[in-house]
């Protein structure tokens, strides 16, 4: 009998086809009990997922000292024991996000996708495989609302997007876990996670625990609601896209008579902006019978 962690992969490769067949994958792998657990699960897997190739690719961004080296070593131990080909690199994120004048996290980030795709092409894979799950999903919607978002926000990511796929987009946390116990798999803890200063962490640590206190199932009740919200906004992406060539056939006249949510994305679409004030002052100037330019194809 399979584990529950591989019976939701599973579906969720049957239901979405993530991974072609005859796929070469890279997993990304930080050496934390997700990546650990997912590249064990696809060894477990590689034949119901008929993959040509995997390997692993480790990440040093030599953010946390000495445990950014701890962690690269055990990438090349956890690799040796499984045999897999592992491939490591190292960027210096702190000094590029101070050149940059970044966030260091978002220029972690940043700087760990340009990878996944320089070595994806390099070493001729198809795919890069992730292990984030249904928890970071969970999160990354909580911390949209909190910061204040449209609906695309609220939507957090996609079990596939581009070149990456991530296999464990249905498991919660607990699945992965149980499973790497169970199975006496091998991970190191990343001492950043428990650190409160970064907002992600306090989702995760205080404001999650305390709202699976009033629901249980929260990360179910909130996959239910997103695949609601996904298809919403799938309509509203036809009903933008109709509105747009009538907006741009007939010009402001057309424009005041949409739907005001329409009107919202009408703007983003022809004008790029993202940010809800200034998606607001092109609104208001356009009623007001100003003519609001951003080049001449696209005036109002």
């Amino acid at each position: 009998m399979y584990h529950r962690l591989l019976r939701k992969v599973i579906t969720l490769q049957r239901k979405a086809k993530l991974i072609p067949p005859n796929s070469a994958l890279l997993v990304g792998f930080s050496g934390g009990v997700d990546s650990s657990s997912l590249a064990v699960v696809l060894l477990r897997l590689r034949e119901f997922f008929r993959l040509r190739r995997v390997a692993l690719l480790h990440v040093n961004h030599m953010i946390r000292g000495e445990e950014s080296f701890r962690d690269e070593e055990f990438a090349r131990r956890f690799a040796e024991k499984y045999s897999f080909e592992l491939f490591v690199e190292r960027v210096d994120v702190p000094q590029i996000a101070k050149l940059r004048g970044e966030n260091i996290e978002a220029c972690a980030r940043q700087e760990r996708y340009r990878i996944f795709e320089e070595v994806r092409k390099k070493e001729g894979f198809d795919l890069v495989a992730t292990a984030h799950h249904l928890g970071d999903l969970v999160e990354t919607i909580l911390l949209w609302l909190t910061r204040g978002s449209g609906l695309e926000g609220l939507l957090g990511f996609e079990p596939k997007e581009g070149n990456i796929v991530r296999p464990f987009y249905l498991a919660t946390r607990e699945d992965i876990e149980d499973f790497a116990k169970k199975e006496g798999i091998d991970w190191v803890e990343d001492s950043t996670n428990y650190d409160l200063s970064y907002a992600r962490n306090r989702i995760r640590h205080k404001v999650i625990p305390e709202l699976k206190k009033i629901n249980k199932n929260l990360e179910e009740t909130i996959l239910r609601m997103r695949e609601v919200l996904s298809e919403e906004n799938r309509l509203l992406k036809e009903l933008t896209k109709d509105a747009v060539e009538r907006v741009k056939r007939e010009g402001r006249t057309a424009f005041l008579r949409l739907d005001p949510a329409l009107q919202r994305r009408v703007v983003v679409e022809l004008y790029g902006v993202s940010n809800f004030r200034e998606i607001k002052r092109i609104i208001d100037s356009v009623r007001k019978g100003n003519k609001y330019l951003s080049d001449d194809r696209k005036g109002l």
